[in-house]
């Protein structure tokens, strides 16, 4: 039987054959192209651009608004974002706040969620529909069931990257950032039974990992053969090759790339320190620079998340293990389409109420276990 994008599978095969890459990992969705106000070399008419801060700045007053946007955002998106950070932080933030109206500049499993968690008087837009998920696209309703009717006992712990009719489906979610804190909390809350985790078959590995390190056998864990493509090109050689270049420095990794697997292994062997090289979520790679004693740091995942870097930690040089680890689905969101989308009220985001009923209870753990 070929094994395809989207099958789920024991985490010893799926682990064999990811570190293989005998499996197609790439998106089963359009990439599109990137509008030119997105790319980091855009310089736009400094009159314009100033009316453009301004006005938005207006209509924040006006509608009671707040601007939450990723890490990897354009630089002037992030600049005018009252929050910036990745999933777990915006809706934490999300949740929290009051504001009548709320702008999310990310992805639309993101404004899903806060769309699941708003308050009766909010509203949530989306600067840009086409801002999707490559990652999220692998994972098919129909065969999580298909696991579930086969091990009715099982657990399903779904990354935040996935379509909110997963999250509806699932025990748990978690976001990179809190996926160590979850993950023991349901092998511990729930012994011996399977626990499917998906999609992200590198961050699946890495949760193997942490099984392991806590005494755990891997043996009930099942993962689904899923990926970021931006992720999953970034390579063990792109890491190598930048240590070469730049000897001593030091390496953070996001768990959804495929260099998860080499850089857990040069840790677990001693070759390289972990105050020099670690597994981090996007928002927690900025403790790693700020407390890694190298003045250089090679990080591996999109390259937008080099500015709010720079801007916390200014004194550290920061290398992207690749130069081409761009994310067109977050790149649709432009500093034009978020003054628009506060303008025009649009692109409310809205979720089916029962099947945001369901979906709130394992995002409510998520945001519970931190």
């Amino acid at each position: 039987m070929t094994i395809k994008a989207g099958d789920i599978l024991s985490a010893r095969e799926a682990i064999l054959l990811a570190e293989a890459e005998a499996v197609d990992l790439s998106p089963p969705i359009e990439i599109p192209p990137i509008p030119p106000e997105a790319h980091p070399n855009f310089t736009r008419d400094q009159k314009k651009h100033v009316e453009l801060i301004e006005n938005i700045q207006k209509l924040k007053r006006e509608r009671k608004a707040i601007i939450l946007a990723h890490n990897y955002m354009p630089k002037d998106i992030q600049d005018i974002a009252d929050v910036v950070g990745d999933s777990l932080l915006l809706a934490q933030k999300g949740k929290e706040s009051n504001a009548t109206v709320l702008v999310e500049a990310s992805v639309r499993f993101m404004q899903d969620i806060l769309a699941v968690m708003k308050k009766p008087h909010q509203t949530v837009l989306a600067p840009d529909l086409g801002a999707l998920c490559s990652l999220a696209a692998h994972a098919k309703p129909e065969k999580v069931l298909e696991w579930k009717e086969a091990y009715p006992d099982g657990i399903v712990i779904s990354y935040v990257n996935t379509d909110i009719r997963i999250k509806a489906i699932s025990d748990y979610c978690c976001a990179s950032a809190n996926s160590p804190k979850v993950i023991r909390y349901a092998t511990i809350h729930h012994p011996d039974v399977p626990i499917l985790f998906l999609p992200d078959v590198y961050l699946g590995l890495y949760a193997a990992d942490i099984l392991k390190k806590a005494g755990e056998s891997i043996d009930r864990l099942w993962l689904m053969m899923g990926a970021c493509h931006v992720h999953d090109r970034i390579k063990p050689s792109h890491v190598e090759e930048e240590l070469r270049k730049n000897p001593g420095a030091a390496v953070v990794a996001h768990s959804e790339c495929s260099c998860v697997s080499s850089c857990i292994q040069k840790i677990a062997s001693g070759k390289t320190p972990e105050a020099l090289m670690q597994i981090r979520s996007t928002q927690g790679m900025i403790d790693f620079v700020r407390n890694t004693p190298s003045d250089t740091v090679i990080m591996a995942t999109e390259v937008g998340n080099i500015y709010p870097i720079e801007k916390a930690i200014p004194g550290k040089r920061i290398i992207p293990a690749s130069k081409e680890a761009i994310c067109a689905f977050m790149k649709q969101n432009t500093l034009e389409k978020v003054y628009a989308s506060l303008r025009d009220l649009k692109y409310e985001i809205t979720v089916d109420r029962e099947l945001a009923e369901r979906a709130r209870i394992p995002i409510e753990k998520m945001l519970a276990i931190v």
